[in-house]
Protein backbone atom coordinates (compact mmCIF):
# COMPACT_ATOMS: atom_id res chain seq x y z
CA UNK A 1 0.00 0.00 0.00
CA UNK A 2 2.86 2.49 1.15
CA UNK A 3 4.88 1.50 -2.06
CA UNK A 4 1.70 1.94 -4.54
CA UNK A 5 0.76 5.35 -2.58
CA UNK A 6 4.69 6.81 -3.28
CA UNK A 7 4.10 5.92 -7.06
CA UNK A 8 1.18 7.68 -7.33
CA UNK A 9 2.58 10.89 -5.30
CA UNK A 10 5.95 10.88 -7.15
CA UNK A 11 3.84 10.50 -10.75
CA UNK A 12 2.12 13.40 -9.94
CA UNK A 13 5.30 15.20 -9.39
CA UNK A 14 6.80 14.15 -12.26
CA UNK A 15 3.77 14.51 -14.45
CA UNK A 16 3.61 18.91 -13.25
CA UNK A 17 6.11 19.60 -15.72
CA UNK A 18 4.43 18.20 -18.69
CA UNK A 19 0.25 18.71 -17.92
CA UNK A 20 1.10 22.27 -15.74
CA UNK A 21 2.06 25.45 -15.81
CA UNK A 22 6.11 25.26 -14.00
CA UNK A 23 5.71 26.02 -10.43
CA UNK A 24 8.07 29.09 -9.64
CA UNK A 25 11.36 28.17 -8.03
CA UNK A 26 10.23 29.34 -4.98
CA UNK A 27 7.83 27.01 -4.48
CA UNK A 28 10.35 24.37 -5.19
CA UNK A 29 12.51 25.17 -2.85
CA UNK A 30 10.04 25.69 0.09
CA UNK A 31 9.12 21.89 -0.84
CA UNK A 32 12.60 20.91 -1.03
CA UNK A 33 13.40 22.08 2.38
CA UNK A 34 10.49 19.93 3.69
CA UNK A 35 12.22 17.02 2.26
CA UNK A 36 15.42 18.17 3.83
CA UNK A 37 13.85 18.19 6.88
CA UNK A 38 12.31 14.35 6.51
CA UNK A 39 15.66 13.18 5.44
CA UNK A 40 16.99 14.33 8.22
CA UNK A 41 15.40 11.40 10.23
CA UNK A 42 15.64 9.10 7.14
CA UNK A 43 18.61 10.02 5.36
CA UNK A 44 18.07 6.07 3.16
CA UNK A 45 15.00 6.69 2.14
CA UNK A 46 14.88 5.94 -1.46
CA UNK A 47 10.95 8.20 -1.81
CA UNK A 48 12.46 11.18 -0.04
CA UNK A 49 15.61 10.95 -2.52
CA UNK A 50 13.79 10.48 -5.51
CA UNK A 51 11.27 12.88 -5.02
CA UNK A 52 13.98 15.62 -3.31
CA UNK A 53 16.10 14.91 -7.11
CA UNK A 54 13.28 15.40 -8.96
CA UNK A 55 12.10 18.98 -7.60
CA UNK A 56 16.23 19.59 -7.51
CA UNK A 57 15.81 18.64 -11.56
CA UNK A 58 12.93 21.32 -11.27
CA UNK A 59 14.66 24.06 -10.05
CA UNK A 60 17.75 23.48 -12.85
CA UNK A 61 20.42 22.53 -9.83
CA UNK A 62 20.88 19.34 -12.04
CA UNK A 63 24.25 18.13 -9.92
CA UNK A 64 22.28 17.90 -7.00
CA UNK A 65 19.92 16.37 -8.59
CA UNK A 66 21.76 13.36 -9.96
CA UNK A 67 23.34 13.06 -6.44
CA UNK A 68 20.03 12.65 -4.84
CA UNK A 69 18.77 10.00 -7.55
CA UNK A 70 21.64 8.23 -7.42
CA UNK A 71 21.45 7.66 -3.50
CA UNK A 72 18.08 6.61 -4.20
CA UNK A 73 19.15 3.96 -6.33
CA UNK A 74 22.03 2.75 -4.21
CA UNK A 75 19.01 2.66 -1.66
CA UNK A 76 16.28 0.77 -3.47
CA UNK A 77 17.49 0.17 -7.12
CA UNK A 78 14.01 -1.35 -8.27
CA UNK A 79 12.52 2.10 -6.94
CA UNK A 80 9.75 2.12 -9.40
CA UNK A 81 9.93 6.21 -10.45
CA UNK A 82 13.63 6.23 -11.04
CA UNK A 83 14.24 5.16 -14.57
CA UNK A 84 11.74 7.83 -15.34
CA UNK A 85 13.39 10.53 -12.97
CA UNK A 86 16.89 9.96 -14.58
CA UNK A 87 15.73 10.07 -17.89
CA UNK A 88 14.09 13.64 -17.79
CA UNK A 89 17.57 14.90 -16.20
CA UNK A 90 19.61 13.18 -18.90
CA UNK A 91 17.05 14.73 -21.03
CA UNK A 92 17.66 18.11 -19.83
CA UNK A 93 21.02 18.02 -19.43
CA UNK A 94 21.64 17.41 -23.24
CA UNK A 95 22.01 13.00 -23.15
CA UNK A 96 19.54 12.10 -24.87
CA UNK A 97 20.77 8.43 -25.85
CA UNK A 98 21.23 7.55 -21.71
CA UNK A 99 17.53 9.32 -21.75
CA UNK A 100 16.32 6.77 -24.17
CA UNK A 101 17.52 3.89 -22.73
CA UNK A 102 16.12 4.32 -19.40
CA UNK A 103 12.86 5.88 -20.81
CA UNK A 104 12.47 2.84 -22.74
CA UNK A 105 13.24 0.63 -19.68
CA UNK A 106 10.43 2.20 -17.90
CA UNK A 107 8.02 2.32 -20.44
CA UNK A 108 8.78 -1.09 -20.87
CA UNK A 109 6.80 -2.01 -17.47
CA UNK A 110 4.33 1.24 -17.85
CA UNK A 111 3.13 1.37 -21.61
CA UNK A 112 0.35 3.15 -21.13
CA UNK A 113 2.19 6.14 -19.54
CA UNK A 114 1.20 8.95 -22.05
CA UNK A 115 3.52 11.78 -20.22
CA UNK A 116 7.06 9.07 -20.62
CA UNK A 117 5.91 8.41 -24.65
CA UNK A 118 6.03 12.33 -24.97
CA UNK A 119 9.97 12.37 -23.10
CA UNK A 120 10.87 9.20 -24.72
CA UNK A 121 9.62 10.88 -28.72
CA UNK A 122 11.92 13.84 -27.22
CA UNK A 123 15.07 12.01 -26.80
CA UNK A 124 14.45 10.21 -29.86
CA UNK A 125 13.80 13.43 -32.07
CA UNK A 126 17.35 14.70 -30.58
CA UNK A 127 18.65 11.48 -31.69
CA UNK A 128 17.85 12.37 -35.23
CA UNK A 129 15.46 9.34 -34.90
CA UNK A 130 12.25 11.69 -36.00
CA UNK A 131 10.01 8.75 -37.66
CA UNK A 132 10.00 6.73 -34.11
CA UNK A 133 9.59 9.82 -32.30
CA UNK A 134 6.34 9.94 -34.43
CA UNK A 135 5.59 6.57 -33.43
CA UNK A 136 5.64 7.93 -29.93
CA UNK A 137 3.51 10.82 -29.85
CA UNK A 138 1.09 8.86 -31.79
CA UNK A 139 1.37 7.03 -28.51
CA UNK A 140 1.37 9.22 -26.56
CA UNK A 141 -1.61 10.72 -28.04
CA UNK A 142 -3.43 6.88 -27.82
CA UNK A 143 -3.25 6.87 -23.65
CA UNK A 144 -3.79 10.01 -22.85
CA UNK A 145 -6.92 11.28 -21.84
CA UNK A 146 -7.24 14.77 -22.51
CA UNK A 147 -4.26 14.73 -25.65
CA UNK A 148 -3.11 18.76 -26.24
CA UNK A 149 -3.19 20.88 -29.82
CA UNK A 150 0.22 20.77 -28.84
CA UNK A 151 0.91 17.04 -28.71
CA UNK A 152 -0.88 16.86 -32.18
CA UNK A 153 1.44 19.43 -33.36
CA UNK A 154 4.82 17.56 -32.61
CA UNK A 155 3.42 14.53 -33.78
CA UNK A 156 2.67 16.32 -36.77
CA UNK A 157 6.16 17.92 -36.91
CA UNK A 158 8.07 14.71 -36.41
CA UNK A 159 6.51 13.04 -39.08
CA UNK A 160 7.76 16.41 -41.45
CA UNK A 161 10.96 15.90 -39.88
CA UNK A 162 11.22 12.45 -41.30
CA UNK A 163 11.22 13.28 -44.74
CA UNK A 164 8.66 14.38 -47.66
CA UNK A 165 7.38 10.57 -47.93
CA UNK A 166 5.42 11.06 -44.53
CA UNK A 167 4.23 14.89 -45.03
CA UNK A 168 0.76 13.34 -46.38
CA UNK A 169 0.69 11.56 -42.86
CA UNK A 170 1.52 14.94 -41.08
CA UNK A 171 -1.40 16.16 -42.55
CA UNK A 172 -3.38 13.95 -41.86
CA UNK A 173 -2.20 14.08 -38.15
CA UNK A 174 -3.21 18.12 -38.06
CA UNK A 175 -6.37 16.79 -38.92
CA UNK A 176 -7.04 14.30 -36.15
CA UNK A 177 -6.05 16.80 -34.10
CA UNK A 178 -8.76 19.42 -36.03
CA UNK A 179 -10.84 17.19 -34.95
CA UNK A 180 -10.67 17.83 -31.38
CA UNK A 181 -9.51 20.88 -31.41
CA UNK A 182 -11.25 22.55 -34.84
CA UNK A 183 -10.41 26.42 -34.07
CA UNK A 184 -6.93 25.45 -33.19
CA UNK A 185 -4.54 28.25 -34.60
CA UNK A 186 -1.13 26.45 -34.36
CA UNK A 187 -2.58 23.39 -36.04
CA UNK A 188 -4.72 25.57 -38.64
CA UNK A 189 -1.36 27.02 -39.94
CA UNK A 190 0.53 23.68 -39.73
CA UNK A 191 -2.05 22.08 -41.83
CA UNK A 192 -1.97 25.53 -44.65
CA UNK A 193 1.72 25.16 -44.12
CA UNK A 194 1.83 21.51 -45.20
CA UNK A 195 -0.45 22.24 -48.00
CA UNK A 196 1.74 25.28 -49.27
CA UNK A 197 4.75 22.73 -49.31
CA UNK A 198 3.42 19.94 -50.68
CA UNK A 199 1.97 22.15 -53.81
CA UNK A 200 -1.82 22.15 -52.40
CA UNK A 201 -2.58 26.07 -52.72
CA UNK A 202 -6.37 25.51 -52.36
CA UNK A 203 -6.31 22.70 -49.63
CA UNK A 204 -4.16 25.84 -47.76
CA UNK A 205 -6.28 28.35 -48.15
CA UNK A 206 -9.54 26.16 -46.84
CA UNK A 207 -7.34 25.90 -43.60
CA UNK A 208 -6.71 29.57 -43.42
CA UNK A 209 -10.49 30.23 -44.00
CA UNK A 210 -11.31 28.28 -41.46
CA UNK A 211 -10.76 30.95 -38.96
CA UNK A 212 -12.44 34.50 -38.44
CA UNK A 213 -11.74 36.94 -41.08
CA UNK A 214 -10.34 39.54 -38.24
CA UNK A 215 -7.28 36.54 -37.58
CA UNK A 216 -6.31 36.19 -41.51
CA UNK A 217 -6.02 39.58 -41.45
CA UNK A 218 -2.99 39.87 -39.73
CA UNK A 219 0.43 39.25 -41.47
CA UNK A 220 1.83 35.74 -41.22
CA UNK A 221 -1.68 34.76 -42.57
CA UNK A 222 -2.23 37.14 -45.36
CA UNK A 223 1.63 35.93 -46.12
CA UNK A 224 0.15 32.19 -46.36
CA UNK A 225 -2.85 33.33 -48.56
CA UNK A 226 0.01 35.31 -50.93
CA UNK A 227 1.84 32.29 -51.26
CA UNK A 228 -0.86 30.05 -52.25
CA UNK A 229 -2.11 32.52 -54.82
CA UNK A 230 1.59 32.71 -55.96
CA UNK A 231 1.80 28.56 -56.08
CA UNK A 232 -1.30 29.40 -58.79
CA UNK A 233 0.70 30.80 -60.98
CA UNK A 234 2.35 28.93 -63.21
CA UNK A 235 5.50 31.01 -63.77
CA UNK A 236 6.39 31.69 -60.04
CA UNK A 237 5.10 27.85 -59.08
CA UNK A 238 9.11 26.72 -58.54
CA UNK A 239 10.41 29.53 -56.30
CA UNK A 240 7.28 29.55 -54.31
CA UNK A 241 6.89 25.88 -53.93
CA UNK A 242 10.44 26.23 -52.19
CA UNK A 243 9.91 29.06 -50.09
CA UNK A 244 7.17 26.78 -48.81
CA UNK A 245 9.06 23.71 -48.12
CA UNK A 246 11.63 25.56 -46.93
CA UNK A 247 9.57 27.42 -44.65
CA UNK A 248 8.33 23.95 -43.53
CA UNK A 249 11.47 22.09 -42.78
CA UNK A 250 12.35 25.42 -40.56
CA UNK A 251 9.47 24.70 -38.27
CA UNK A 252 10.36 20.91 -37.87
CA UNK A 253 13.56 21.49 -37.06
CA UNK A 254 12.81 24.28 -34.20
CA UNK A 255 10.06 21.71 -32.87
CA UNK A 256 13.51 19.90 -32.23
CA UNK A 257 15.26 22.61 -30.60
Amino acid sequence: MTQSWCFKACLLIALSTLALPAWSHQDLLLQIEELDRALASRPADADLLARRGELYRRHEDFTSAALDLAAARAAQPDYPLLDLFEGMLLLDTGNPAGAEALLSRYLNDHPQHASAWILHARAQFALGQAELAAQDYAKAIHYADLPSPELYRDWSLALVAAGQKQWNAASKAVDSGLERFPQDVSLLALGADIALAENQPGAAKAYVNRLPPAITRLEQWQARLELADCLWRASENKHCERSAIQGLQRQAGQAGS
